[in-house]
Order: C-alpha cells, then structure tokens, then sequence
C-alpha cells in the first residue's frame, strides 16, 4: 500500500528561530496561540513577524478558543489560511468561515470516551482536519497530559485527525504506532518550562517522527 510520513505540527510558537527550527526538522505547520490567558500568547504584531519570515513548506496556523468574529475577520486580515478552533464552536460557525473567509480549519475535539470521538463525526465534512486532545475542564489545550489511545482503536475513523496530548520525544513512536497516527501535535513536549519552547527538543521530536516509517493499512 506504499509508505507514508506522520505529519507534524508545533503549536504555541512566538519565536522566529523556533519557526526556523520547526521548518528545517519537517514540520507541516506551527500554531500561534492568540489567548490572552495561555503562557504561549502571542500578539498580533508578534504573530506578523513570524508570518513575515515562515519559510516554504510550513504552514502558520491561528489558534484560537470561541473566537469572535472581529477576531476571525482580523486572523484573516493578517495573512493566516489555517485556523485551529480550540472551543464549543459549532459546525455552522465552521461552515460561516469556510463560505466566507476559505479558512482552512482543524477543529480540536477533546477526548475521554467514545462518545467524544462520535461526536467528532458530526464535523468530518466540514473541516479538514480533527485535532484529538486531552479532555481539561480548565485548559483548552497545552495540558501535556495524554487520553486513552485505545479509545481510537474502538472507533472507526474515516477523516483526517491529528493525535494530541502528552506528547513529546520520549513517548511518540509508541504514540504512533498504538494509534497509526498519520499527523501529530505537540506544545508543552518540546518546552524546557511553561512557555518557553527549546529547538534542541523541537530537534528530538521530528528526528523521532521522521525516523519512522510503517505501512498504510
């Protein structure tokens, strides 16, 4: 059936040697946090830098939780074609931004039951990524903590999903191979503290991934 690449994604960048890093190692995107109360908030005129200087082959992606649409309006005046919604946005409001801003969206669903992936389902056609993370009553995201990947085991998956939380370059061939991720997320796995990303451990994470190589099932 051929071989494939997990694809990787670094979220909660703010610097432009941590983009740099992300693109050299083989990231296919890298998110900017744009709420206020996450360690990793960046601002809009920080958010213009990065974009200025993202090299071919990774794509910016504007991250962020129940947005407004002033907001939306003002992420896609900046120059971004992905965004991540990280809330309860519902799947008109996804709708809305495909029709009238051609959003490329990944929307994150978070996850500890089987009911959690049914629901998923209900965006699979709208969307074109799902991102999976462990389900906070606080945090939306950046957690580093990981759900049961054997839930995913359970569920038949026909759409594009991205396995997030906990993940770092201790755990990910075991996360791929348990689940046959075909794309990957990760923040706080690649951070030295809350925030502060390291490119040596950016470095760890895709040399890790792109070691790998399995067959599509």
């Amino acid at each position: 059936m051929g071989l494939y690449k997990t694809k990787i994604k670094i979220c909660g960048l703010k610097h432009p040697l941590e983009v740099q890093c992300a693109a050299d190692y083989g990231a296919k995107w890298y998110g900017m946090i744009f709420e206020k109360d996450s360690p990793r908030f960046i601002s809009y005129n920080q958010a213009k830098v990065l974009l200025s200087i993202t090299p071919d082959g990774i794509d910016p992606i504007a991250i962020t939780v129940n947005p407004s649409y002033s907001k939306v309006q003002h992420l896609n005046k900046l120059g971004f074609e992905w965004i991540q919604l990280h809330g309860n946005e519902s799947i008109n409001f996804c709708i809305s931004l495909k029709k009238e801003f051609n959003f490329k969206i990944i929307k994150a669903i978070s996850v500890n039951s089987l009911k959690d992936l049914e629901y998923a389902n209900s965006y699979k056609n709208i969307v074109d990524w799902i991102l999976f993370d462990y389900k906070d009553d606080m945090l939306a995201g950046g957690t580093g903590k990981s759900f049961d990947w054997n839930l995913l085991e359970k569920k038949s998956l026909n759409f594009n999903w991205i396995l997030s939380g906990g993940l770092d370059y201790n755990n990910i061939k075991v996360a791929i191979k348990s689940t046959m991720a075909k794309a990957v997320d990760v923040s706080s796995g690649v951070e030295v503290k809350k925030g502060i990303k390291s490119t040596e451990l950016i470095k760890k994470f895709c040399d890790k991934i792109n070691s790998i190589k399995y067959e599509k099932k």
